[in-house]
């Protein structure tokens, strides 16, 4: 039973070596963009920048993940903030790789909502 869904952003770098194919890195946000589980369900990425870094002698593109997040009921919460933040914890645990995480919004089910994503 989920309480609601959650708008949720996300920012992520991937690295490539420095002669790597362009199509590794497409491959790579194709896979992403169409991730899909049964609480989590990726709507959007979008390239913020792309570059080179010295330090480590590879590329580095920017993205910014939108996903939709269910959250499920729990009767211990009493804030919809806290689902919010549960909604970020939940992103965090399908994109391990992932930076900063924000709940920008959340919409909550009345009665609750029963299942989730289809794969």
């Amino acid at each position: 039973m989920f309480k609601g869904k959650a708008f949720c952003e996300a920012s992520i770098y991937l690295y490539s070596k420095l002669h790597a194919k362009e199509e590794e890195i497409t491959r790579r946000i194709n896979a992403l963009s169409t991730y899909q589980s049964p609480t989590v369900k990726v709507t959007d990425v979008r390239i913020l920048s792309t570059g080179f870094d010295e330090k480590y002698n590879e590329n580095f593109t920017s993205l910014s993940v939108r996903a939709d997040v269910l959250v499920k009921y729990d009767p211990q919460i009493t804030h919809l903030n806290d689902y919010r933040v549960r909604a970020c914890t939940i992103l965090r645990e399908q994109l391990p790789r992932a930076g900063a995480i924000m709940a920008h919004s959340i919409d909550t089910y009345h009665p609750l909502r029963e299942a989730g994503f289809k794969n």
